[in-house]
C-alpha cells in the first residue's frame, strides 16, 4: 500500500503530524479554557470536527475526506478499527460527497483518530468548515465502456491542488467540485459549484465545465461555463473562479446565506461571472503552468487493478484469491441473497471482468462490514473500492470466473441478512440522529418505509432532516425532508414532499406538499403502486410525472393532511412513543459572529499575500504594492476590533493598533515600528517590492498564528514561542 500513498500523495508531501500536533495543542487549550469557544469551533472545522446534537463539546462527529470516493482496502481496515475504538454510535456513515462520518467521537480522541487516519495517507484537512469541500468523481470511472477517460487520477490531483490552497481557506462559505467521465454524468456536475465531464478534443483531454449549482435551502442547476478546456487549464480556471468570487462577491460575503457563488452568479448575470472568470484565467496562465506536474502525476497514477487498465504500470493486488472454488451456482450452500448480489453486479468495459455495487442500509456499516468488504476487495476485487454519492459501496475487478465465490464469501458471513430490499433504495442523511439543524429523524423514516414497503419500483427515495439538502432530497424521484407544523396546541413533525428531481439532465425536485410524518411511508406506498400501474414502458419518473401533472399526488397528500388526521400519531415521528419536540437550533455550526468578522480580515489578508506574489511574477507591481498594504491593514483592524472600536481611516487603524495591540506580547514579533514602516514602504519605489512582500507576509503569518491563541476572554493568549 505505501507504494500506491507515495504515489497519490494528496498532501504533497505536507508534514500532516505536525499539523496534527498542532490541532492537539488547541484542543488542550480548549479544554484548559485558554481558548475562545468560538475561535475553537471555527478550527476544528477545518479538520472536519463538527459538533453534534445533544451533546457539549465533549463530543463530535469527525467527516473524513475520501477524495473521488478512492479508498483502498488497508484504509477501510483502517477506518474499520477507528470506528470501534471510537465511534460510539457503533457505525461508519457513506455521504452523499463521498466522505465517511464517525457519530460520537470524543473530543480528546481526536488527534489519535487523526494520526491514525494519516498513517495510511488519509487527512480530514477541510471536511468541514468554508472551504473546497471533498472533491467527488463518478464511481464508474475506470470501468464504464462509456467513458472518455478515466477521470479519478483528476480528481485526486484537484485535492492535491488545492487542498490548503489560500484561496480555499479563505473562502466565505463550502465550495463544491465534482468530475465525470462520461456525459452519464454520475458525479452531477450541474449540482456543483464546478462540474466538469471529460472531453476530447483533437487528441487532447480536458474538460466540459459547469459552473453555478448547489442545493440547500434554494437550490440552482450550473450552467455551461466552457465547453472544452484542456487539462492543465481547467485547474486554473477553478482558481479564476474563486479569484473572481473573491474579488467581487462582497455582497454575498457580507450575507452568510448567500455567501455561495451561485448567488454571485444569480446577482452579476452567469455572462458577466464568464467574462470575468476567463479574464482572470488569462492573467493567472501568465505566472502559473502546472501541465508539466499534472502531467507527471497522472502519468504515475497507479491504478491497483489485477489486470492491465489502458496502461501497462498498474499495479497488481497480490492478495488475490488464484483459483475458484465454486464454479456453478448448484454449488451454493445458500443462495437465498443471490438475487441481491446480482442486481449488483456491473459489466466492466475490461472483458472478463464485473464490478460489484454493495448497498449498506442507509449508508451504514460497522466495524465488520467494514473488514469484510475490505477483505472481499483485497480477495476478489483489485484491493481498493469507490464510495457513491448514493451512500453505496462498488468494488470493481472481479474476475468473472470467481462471481459465486465472490457471493458465497459475503453470504458465509451473514453481510445481507439484516438489509431489507427497499431500504437499500433509500438515501438519508443522520438528520436529528446527530445533526443540530435536523428538524426531523430521517433513519426513523426510512426504516418505516422499509417496513411497510418490500420494494419501490425502483424508484430513487432521498430524505433529509431539514432543508439544507444532506440527503439531497432536490434530485430524488421523490424527495423528502424535514419541517414540523402547529396543529391543535401541539407541534406536529412532517415531511416536504418533491416530485420528479433528477440532476443529471439538470431538472430539480418540485415541493408539492406536505405530510406527517408517520404517514409518510403511505405515501410512498400509494405512488409506489400508482407507478408500477400508469408507467410507460422505460418511462423515468420524472416523465411520468410530467406527463400526470401534480394532482394525483397531491390527492394522496390530501388523504392524510391534518385536517383528515386526529390520531395522536399526528404528533409523533415514526419510532419514538412521545410527542415530538422541536428542538433544531435555527444556528448552525458555521454561523457568524465576531470571531467570523475577524476571520474575514484575516483571510482576505492572506489571500492578498498569495494574489500579490503571482502579481510580482507578472511584472503587476502597483497591484502587488496594493495587496501588501491592504493586507497590512486588514490583519491590523482585525486585532483592534477586540479593543470595541473600527476605525476606518489608515492611519487609524495603524495606530489603534500600534498603540493597543502591539505593546500586549500578543503576536510572536516586535510590531511596535508597524506604523512607520508602513508608510515608509508605501512611499517606497517599484524596486523595493520585495522587501514589501516579505514584511506584509511576515506580519500576515503572526497575525494568523496569534488569532488561533484567542481566550474565552477575548484576549490573545502571548506568545508560546518567547
Amino acid at each position: 500500500m505505501n507504494a500506491i500513498l507515495d504515489k497519490i500523495d494528496i498532501n504533497s508531501g505536507y508534514d500532516i503530524y505536525k499539523e496534527i500536533d498542532e490541532y492537539e495543542t488547541v484542543i488542550r487549550n480548549f479544554f484548559d479554557k485558554k481558548i475562545h469557544p468560538e475561535r475553537f469551533k471555527s478550527y476544528r472545522l477545518i479538520y472536519g470536527t463538527y459538533g453534534v446534537r445533544h451533546h457539549e463539546e465533549g463530543t463530535h462527529m469527525q467527516r473524513i475526506k475520501i477524495p473521488g470516493g478512492f479508498i483502498l482496502s488497508d484504509q477501510m481496515k483502517t477506518i474499520a478499527e477507528l470506528t470501534r475504538d471510537y465511534a460510539a454510535s457503533g457505525h461508519a456513515h457513506i455521504t452523499t460527497r463521498q466522505d465517511i462520518q464517525l457519530h460520537y467521537v470524543a473530543l480528546e480522541n481526536i488527534p489519535a483518530l487523526l494520526r491514525r487516519l494519516a498513517n495510511v495517507g488519509i487527512t480530514t484537512r477541510e471536511a468541514c468548515g468554508n472551504s473546497i469541500r471533498n472533491i467527488t468523481a463518478s464511481y464508474l470511472s475506470g470501468i464504464n465502456p462509456n467513458e472518455i477517460f478515466d477521470i479519478v487520477p483528476y480528481a485526486l490531483y484537484c485535492t492535491r491542488y488545492f487542498l490548503r490552497h489560500p484561496l480555499s481557506s479563505t473562502l466565505p462559505r463550502k465550495f463544491k467540485i465534482s468530475f465525470s467521465e462520461s456525459d452519464e454524468d454520475f458525479a452531477y456536475a450541474q449540482m456543483h459549484d464546478i462540474g466538469a465531464i471529460a472531453r476530447i478534443e483533437n487528441g487532447e483531454r480536458g474538460f466540459k465545465v459547469y459552473a453555478g449549482g448547489g442545493l440547500g435551502a434554494v437550490p440552482m442547476t450550473a450552467n455551461l461555463l466552457t465547453e472544452f478546456i484542456n487539462e492543465a487549464d481547467f485547474f486554473l480556471l477553478i482558481e479564476s473562479a474563486l479569484r473572481v468570487f473573491h474579488k467581487h462577491g462582497k455582497a454575498e460575503r457580507e450575507n452568510r446565506n448567500k455567501a455561495r457563488m451561485k448567488f454571485f452568479i444569480s446577482r452579476v448575470g452567469f455572462e458577466k461571472f464568464r467574462e470575468l472568470t476567463f479574464a482572470e484565467l488569462k492573467l493567472l496562465k501568465k505566472t502559473r503552468n502546472i501541465g508539466g506536474d499534472l502531467k507527471k502525476y497522472i502519468e504515475i497514477f497507479p491504478l491497483p487493478a489485477p489486470t492491465k487498465n489502458g496502461r501497462d504500470d498498474g499495479l497488481p493486488n497480490n492478495k488475490r484469491i488464484s483459483e475458484p472454488a465454486i464454479k456453478e451456482f448448484i454449488e451454493l450452500r445458500d443462495n437465498r441473497y443471490w438475487d441481491i448480489f446480482n442486481e449488483g453486479l456491473i459489466e466492466q468495459r475490461q472483458k472478463g471482468y464485473t464490478a460489484l455495487l454493495i448497498k449498506p442500509e442507509l449508508g451504514n456499516l460497522n466495524p465488520e462490514e467494514l473488514n469484510i468488504l475490505a477483505e472481499f476487495s483485497d480477495n476478489y476485487g483489485g484491493g481498493y473500492a469507490l464510495l457513491t454519492p448514493a451512500q453505496n459501496i462498488l468494488i470493481p475487478w472481479i474476475n468473472n470466473e470467481f462471481i459465486y465465490d465472490a457471493y458465497n464469501f459475503l453470504a458465509e458471513r451473514s453481510f445481507f441478512k439484516q438489509v431489507s430490499g427497499s431500504t437499500r433504495d433509500i438515501v438519508s442523511c443522520p438528520g436529528a440522529f446527530s445533526c443540530r439543524l435536523a428538524v426531523t429523524h430521517p433513519y426513523n423514516l426510512a426504516h418505516d418505509i422499509g417496513l411497510n414497503n418490500e420494494e419501490l419500483g425502483g424508484l430513487r427515495i432521498h430524505i433529509s432532516g431539514c432543508p439544507n439538502s444532506c440527503g439531497q432530497h432536490h434530485i430524488g424521484d421523490i424527495g423528502l425532508y424535514g419541517a414540523s407544523i402547529k396543529s391543535g396546541g401541539g407541534i406536529a413533525p412532517h415531511y416536504v414532499v418533491l416530485l420528479g428531481g433528477n440532476i443529471r439532465i439538470g431538472k430539480i425536485g418540485k415541493v408539492i406538499g406536505k405530510i406527517p410524518a408517520r404517514h409518510a411511508h403511505n405515501f410512498i406506498a400509494r405512488t409506489v403502486e400508482l407507478w408500477n400501474e400508469e408507467k410507460n414502458g422505460n418511462e423515468q419518473f420524472h416523465e411520468f410525472v410530467d406527463r400526470l401533472g401534480f394532482e394525483p399526488f397531491r390527492k394522496i397528500l390530501a388523504d392524510y393532511a391534518v385536517s383528515n388526521n386526529t390520531s395522536d400519531d399526528l404528533y409523533k415521528e415514526p419510532g419514538f412513543d412521545e410527542n415530538y419536540k422541536m428542538e433544531a437550533e435555527s444556528r448552525g455550526e458555521c454561523a457568524g459572529s465576531l470571531l467570523d468578522l475577524m476571520a474575514v480580515n484575516l483571510f482576505d489578508s492572506i489571500r492578498n499575500i498569495y494574489e500579490a506574489q503571482d502579481d510580482i511574477k507578472a511584472g503587476l507591481i502597483n497591484d502587488a504594492k496594493r495587496k501588501c498594504l491592504e493586507s497590512i491593514l486588514l490583519s491590523s483592524k482585525m486585532f483592534v476590533f477586540l479593543e470595541g472600536i473600527e476605525p476606518e481611516t489608515e492611519n487609524d487603524i495603524l495606530s489603534e493598533f500600534v498603540n493597543r495591540i502591539a505593546a500586549k506580547n500578543w503576536l510572536c514579533n516586535d510590531w511596535s515600528n508597524l506604523k512607520d514602516i508602513y508608510y515608509e514602504l508605501k512611499n517606497s519605489p517599484g524596486d523595493k517590492i520585495d522587501e514589501l512582500f516579505n514584511y506584509s507576509k511576515e506580519f500576515v503569518y503572526d497575525c494568523d498564528k496569534s488569532f488561533v491563541r484567542l481566550q474565552p476572554n477575548l484576549k490573545i493568549q502571548q506568545c508560546i514561542n518567547n
